[in-house]
């Protein structure tokens, strides 16, 4: 799931071409069917929100180990909050806009 999220656009730009592409009917309806859900935004919004559930759920296991060395923990948490930031800021510090919009 994570990675269909971090590869949206280029799936969302193969799909058109491989539904173009001399291959057998089903082959270009299933193209077909995968360019409709990649180019719907309620689909791209499931995705953002389930990654960052996914996301979630890793560290809380992280958390609830009982070996966890306090220098992983330390490192995960920081590329957490890293990753949140990065949804909602670009390079800039400049706040990202609504995709949607």
């Amino acid at each position: 799931m994570f990675n269909i999220f971090m590869n949206w656009e280029e799936l969302r730009a193969y799909f058109p071409a491989a539904e173009l592409a001399k291959s057998q009917s089903d082959t270009k309806f299933k193209a077909r069917l995968l360019k409709e859900m990649l180019s719907d935004y309620k689909n791209y919004m499931f995705f953002e929100f389930a990654t960052l559930v996914l996301q979630f759920e890793r560290l809380n296991i992280l958390f609830q180990q009982t070996k966890a060395g306090p220098l992983e923990l330390y490192q995960q948490i920081f590329l957490h909050q890293k990753s949140l930031q990065n949804r909602l800021y670009d390079a800039k510090r400049q706040k990202k806009k609504n995709p949607s919009s």
